[in-house]
C-alpha cells in the first residue's frame, strides 16, 4: 500500500492541477490561459478554491512522499504504515472534494486527519530504521 500511496500522491496532483485548469478556463476563457498570465489570478469562488485545493495537496505531497519513499525504498510495512498510507489516501481525496464543494467542516477535518497519518507514518518508519 505505501507504493501504491506515491502513485496516488502523483494522481492527485494530476486531478487537482486539472480541476484547476478547467476552472480558470470557464472563468477566465481560453485566451487567457494562451496569455503571459500577467494579470493575477482571482481566488474567489471555485477558482480560487481549486487553486488553494491544488497549493495544500502539493503541500501535504511535500511532506508525506518523501517518508513513503523512504518506506518503500527499505521495504518496510508495518500495520501503522499500511494504514497510515490508506488513511492519507482516503483524507487527502476527501479534503479535495471538501474544499472544491466548500464542505469547510470536511475539508478541516480531513486536512488534521491526514497531518496525523502523516506522523504516525513518519514514527512507525522511525521505529523499524532504529
Amino acid at each position: 500500500m505505501e507504493a501504491q500511496s506515491l502513485i496516488f500522491a502523483g494522481i492527485l496532483i494530476w486531478v487537482s492541477v486539472l480541476v484547476q485548469h478547467v476552472t480558470n478556463m470557464k472563468t477566465r476563457g481560453a485566451q487567457f490561459l494562451m496569455s503571459d498570465r500577467s494579470a493575477p489570478l482571482s481566488e474567489d469562488g471555485l477558482t480560487g478554491r481549486a487553486t488553494r485545493t491544488l497549493r495544500n495537496n502539493i503541500e501535504s505531497i511535500a511532506m508525506y512522499v518523501p517518508i513513503a519513499a523512504v518506506a518503500v525504498a527499505m521495504d518496510v510495512t508495518t500495520p501503522v504504515t499500511y494504514w497510515s498510507a490508506i488513511t492519507w489516501m482516503v483524507v487527502r481525496t476527501t479534503f479535495s472534494i471538501g474544499y472544491w464543494l466548500k464542505i469547510n467542516m470536511l475539508r478541516s477535518l480531513s486536512w488534521l486527519v491526514g497531518m496525523a497519518a502523516i506522523a504516525a507514518f513518519a514514527v512507525a518508519l522511525a521505529v523499524q530504521a532504529a
